[in-house]
């Protein structure tokens, strides 16, 4: 296979998923190449030929403007057109020595509904150490993001976690746990749970917001709590659902985000 100079196959990935200076969108049409080629190949070796096209090159260009102009318009959308806002890139960012990362997430079908939580602790390279996925059965989507933090701190105490460094995409629960405010009576007793190990003895434990798009794998595994029987299920081997969010996260797969200038 020839990779244009690059010393392995995930260095050449890795490179064409940077956001170069020429080409912002680069990545975006790097990884709808990847992932029709893929497609065609299993279509290929299955004999399902007429899902392949003819002139793959126009397939492709349209596809390119297709996803890009839908994206654009989420963003417009999510920032409301606003001109104090700018695009960037985000992605899910490794730590450096002996931390370990917990991504978690809760969702809810409906402010009040079936209800599940999901959370993963990796290393410093992004490897999954072991995963959960919890149904809650009925609750609001805050409580599920809260009930997840309680379970993954309880999980990264059981693997006798030193260091941790605790992620989620909810700014109103960091607040929560960071300044011990705003605590609904619905949700005291849980967050006097998370408190307690918080603030355990045997080992160092950091707070902090993530966007959701770099949170994915925690949302996968938050909805497949939403969607399993009643009961916690631990990953010790990541799930098939979650692969391309736990691969683009290790190799640093880099989303556009908008954001305030």
């Amino acid at each position: 296979m020839d990779l244009a100079g690059h010393e392995s196959f995930q260095q050449w990935l890795q490179q064409n998923l940077r956001l170069p200076r020429d080409d912002l969108e680069w990545p975006t049409k790097f990884m709808i190449t990847v992932w029709y080629l893929w497609k065609w190949q299993c279509a290929y070796c299955l004999g399902n030929m007429e899902v392949i096209p003819r002139d793959k090159g126009l397939f492709l260009i349209s596809k390119f403007r297709e996803v890009i102009s839908a994206l654009r318009q989420d963003e417009q959308v999510s920032g409301n057109g606003g001109h104090d806002h700018i695009e960037r890139g985000i992605r899910w960012e490794p730590l450096i020595g002996d931390w370990m990362v917990l991504n978690l997430d809760g969702a809810a079908q409906g402010n009040l509904g079936p209800a599940g939580a999901g959370g993963v602790l990796r290393g410093t390279t992004g490897e999954e150490v072991v995963g959960f996925s919890e149904n809650l059965g009925w609750c609001s989507s805050i409580q599920a993001k809260i009930r997840a933090v309680l379970c993954g701190l309880k999980l990264a105490k059981e693997s006798r976690v030193q260091k941790l460094w605790l992620q989620i995409d909810s700014a109103v629960v960091v607040n929560m746990l960071v300044r011990q405010s705003d605590w609904h009576p619905n949700h005291r007793s849980l967050l006097h749970q998370c408190k307690c190990l918080i603030e355990w003895e045997g080992w160092e434990v950091s707070i902090s917001h993530c966007f959701r798009k770099v949170n994915q794998v925690a949302d996968t595994l938050a909805k497949m709590g939403c969607e399993g029987t009643i009961g916690l299920t631990y990953y010790r081997t990541p799930p098939t659902r979650v692969w391309e969010a736990l691969y683009a996260n290790s190799v640093g797969v880099v989303r556009p985000r908008r954001t305030k200038s």
